[in-house]
């Protein structure tokens, strides 16, 4: 899991850095939990370590599922994503990941 994971979040970031949605510059974390799961700082340059920087949300899934709901094979908001802090600017990054 953890190769995939880093597969998968090295294309985000790149993703992210190419196309980044309208305030992102607040910056994001993403908490991948269980096998190969980490947290990435996401912002307009893409994803790195989230330091000590305070995000607007806080996104929370299980790595287990972030390769479906990554690849948009399924729609996060069916998966058990929670979102803390800012829910729309949230929701506007999650809907367009899709690592591909």
């Amino acid at each position: 899991m953890k190769a995939v994971l880093t597969w998968m979040t090295a294309v985000l970031s790149n993703q992210t850095a190419m196309a980044p949605v309208p305030g992102l510059d607040a910056g994001l974390t993403l908490t991948l939990t269980g096998p190969g799961g980490g947290s990435w700082w996401i912002d307009s340059h893409g994803l790195s370590k989230p330091g000590t920087r305070t995000p607007a949300a806080r996104i929370t899934a299980s790595a287990i599922s972030f390769p479906e709901w990554g690849t948009q094979r399924s729609s996060w908001r069916d998966a058990e994503v929670s979102v803390e802090g800012d829910a729309g600017l949230a929701a506007q990054y999650l809907d367009t990941v899709n690592v591909i």
